[in-house]
């Protein structure tokens, strides 16, 4: 494994006999043990490929012993971080202080450790704002060695400045000011020397890169979790801002970095994940696909007014495209007929030459009516005068001669002469052969014949009008007859349209219910195969991961002595932690040695460094 183990911060309560138990139980692991199970350093091996050599707590990035609040040293392996308790004393011990050991700033400066590493945060929220009351212009500086490599690395604790990192140097050269490099080189060289190398690179169900912020959250554990899982890495409460993993990924994740996974399980499982993803969608999209078809063959049905089998069978679309083509051929049939019995122009040029006659008719009536009231006035002049005293006066104020040709009026009479009735009497033409009572009775003869003609010709306007009104009455009907048949038509036209859609969608969704169904049936084969391959590759990782469980057991029993056996234990793609001693045991003590048993095993499988004397 290319890369090693950061020194692990262990966490512990202010128990002193449980601390006494651990490290007598250690001496003794160390003067008994046979050389075996010794765990001895790499020959070539000088150093983990990250860990962190000081932490120091500025109240403003400077030079200076003022500005040190806190200056911790740390060394290569394992450091035990503890407050030590008040003294005990005799008698009733109710009500004594219990604060001392529990707020001495254990799991804040762990946090800084992970904050110095690259989590977004070094507490929770509300610790963070009374931190930044305290220390508005703080900062968190680190040495940190990443694959031999001296880092100084500086973080903010308050709001507005911006980390850097330093290749090289050491604190005080970073408080003394000058240039900042940019954290994220700091962050990728991290990245290069811890899953850099990894055996497989990137997580099977989303296709996402291992980063080292996923690895980071194993590495540097809540002490929210209460060592509840050995996969309870960050708790809600701690506002870690670390990414989400589920279950699966982080067992993955763990198997990737402990090496207990080839890149072949690996490429496996991703394709496992897809075919998983595959089936996924074909298990959601068979149903709607099923139910699309059955409410478009109800559809068909409808339309149709028959019963049809369902579109996945093949007689649904034989049986309702002969009757649409049966229909088609009958509405055919109708459009001819309609076309052939369309009178609509035959009626149109009779209303037409109605609607002409009406004028004509129109037009004699105005002129019979303009002659009559030009005769008719006339007539009133000629009676209002004494013919017998005054007729000369009133012969010259009749109007002038209109040239009527000179046959009598008694032979124009006898022979219907149309100008009798049309035309003004020359008065002056006949001037010497009349008297005045003649020529007033023939101007009383012109106007009864003008009003006989006028009362004809409104007969016959009266008769024109009723014809036009019966002409456009039949051209209407007939059109309106023509359009709601032809809409009829068009309507069922669409109707058979519409169905033959409905056809084509049953049918193509029936097809896609069918395909969803074979691909579930040939995905479940298929994962199912996946599943086998990934079991066969496990058991070629079988030798990995008995070694990594005999570190696991041999840890173990270091802690909690030689009666008790242990063993890490694989189960498709996860790992489980077992502990036997006449039995299974599980309790809350157990479940934490078990955590920390875990934990120490990984390291010790990771770095394969830890000197004697490691405690």
């Amino acid at each position: 494994m290319p890369w090693r183990s950061l020194n692990w911060p262990l966490e512990k309560a202010t128990r002193s006999d449980w601390r006494r138990k651990l490290m007598a139980k250690q001496m003794r692991m160390e003067a008994l043990d046979p050389p075996p199970k010794r765990i001895r350093p790499a020959v070539n091996r000088r150093e983990p490929a990250i860990w962190i050599r000081r932490l120091r707590v500025l109240r403003e990035l400077g030079p200076g012993p003022e500005q040190i609040i806190r200056d911790i040293e740390l060394r290569r392996g394992l450091n035990i971080i503890w407050a030590p308790p008040h003294a005990p004393t005799a008698g009733n011990r109710l009500f004594e202080s219990g604060v001392a050991g529990h707020t001495a700033g254990k799991t804040t400066f762990c946090r800084l450790l992970r904050y110095a590493l690259g989590e977004g945060t070094y507490a929770a929220d509300a610790m963070r704002r009374r931190i930044r009351h305290r220390l508005p212009s703080g900062w968190v500086v680190a040495e940190v060695s990443v694959a031999g490599e001296l880092w100084t690395v500086a973080r903010p604790l308050g709001l507005g400045a911006h980390p850097f990192a330093m290749l090289g140097g050491g604190i005080e050269e970073a408080t003394t000011g000058g240039e900042r490099p940019d954290y994220r080189d700091f962050l990728d060289a991290v990245a290069g020397a811890v899953v850099a190398d990894l055996p497989t690179s990137r997580f099977p169900t989303r296709n996402e890169a291992i980063g080292w912020e996923h690895v980071l959250p194993w590495l540097s554990r809540d002490q929210e979790c209460r060592f509840a899982n050995f996969l309870e890495w960050r708790h809600t409460s701690s506002d870690s801002d670390a990414p989400a993993l589920s279950a699966d990924e982080r067992q993955f994740l763990i198997r990737s970095v402990l090496g207990l996974i080839t890149g072949q399980e690996r490429e496996e499982q991703e394709r496992n994940a897809a075919l998983l993803n595959q089936k996924k969608e074909a298990d959601r999209h068979f149903p709607l696909w099923e139910h699309q078809a059955a409410v478009d063959h109800s559809r068909v049905e409808e339309v149709l007014g028959l019963n049809l089998p369902m579109p996945a069978s093949g007689l649904f679309g034989s049986k309702a495209r002969a009757e649409l083509d049966r229909r088609r051929a009958e509405l055919s049939r109708m459009r001819e007929e309609l076309e052939a019995s369309d009178r609509r122009e035959e009626l149109r040029k009779k209303m037409e030459k109605a609607i002409r006659a009406e004028a004509n008719a129109q037009r004699d009536v105005e002129e019979l009516e303009n002659r009559h009231s030009v005769e008719f006035a006339t007539l009133s002049q000629v009676s209002a005068y004494d013919l017998a005293e005054r007729q000369a006066s009133v012969l010259e104020a009749l109007p002038p001669s209109r040239e009527y040709c000179g046959v009598p009026i008694a032979l124009a009479r006898a022979h219907d002469c149309p100008l009798l009735s049309t035309r003004p009497i020359d008065l002056e033409q006949r001037r010497s052969e009349k008297t005045a009572a003649e020529e007033l009775e023939l101007q009383r003869e012109v106007v009864r014949s003008l009003a006989m003609m006028l009362t004809a010709k409104r007969e016959a306007l009266e008769t024109a009008r009723m014809a036009t009104i019966d002409a456009r009455r039949a051209y209407l009907t007939a059109s309106t007859e023509y359009t709601r048949k032809s809409e009829q038509i068009l309507r069922e036209q669409s109707e058979l349209d519409h169905a033959d859609r409905l056809v084509r969608e049953a049918e193509r969704a029936a097809r896609h219910a069918e395909e969803q169904a074979e691909a579930v049936k040939r995905l479940t084969a298929e994962i199912a195969e996946s599943y086998k391959r990934q079991e066969d590759f496990r058991r070629q990782s079988d030798k990995a991961l008995g070694q990594f469980s005999s570190t696991f057991d041999y840890v173990v029993r270091a802690i909690l002595g030689e009666e008790v056996e242990a063993r890490v234990d694989s189960s498709g793609r996860s790992l489980s932690l077992v502990v036997e001693h006449r039995g299974e045991r599980e309790s809350a003590a157990v479940a934490t040695v078990k955590l920390l048993a875990f934990d120490l095993a990984a390291l010790r499988k990771l770095c394969k460094t830890w000197r004697p004397g490691w405690r």
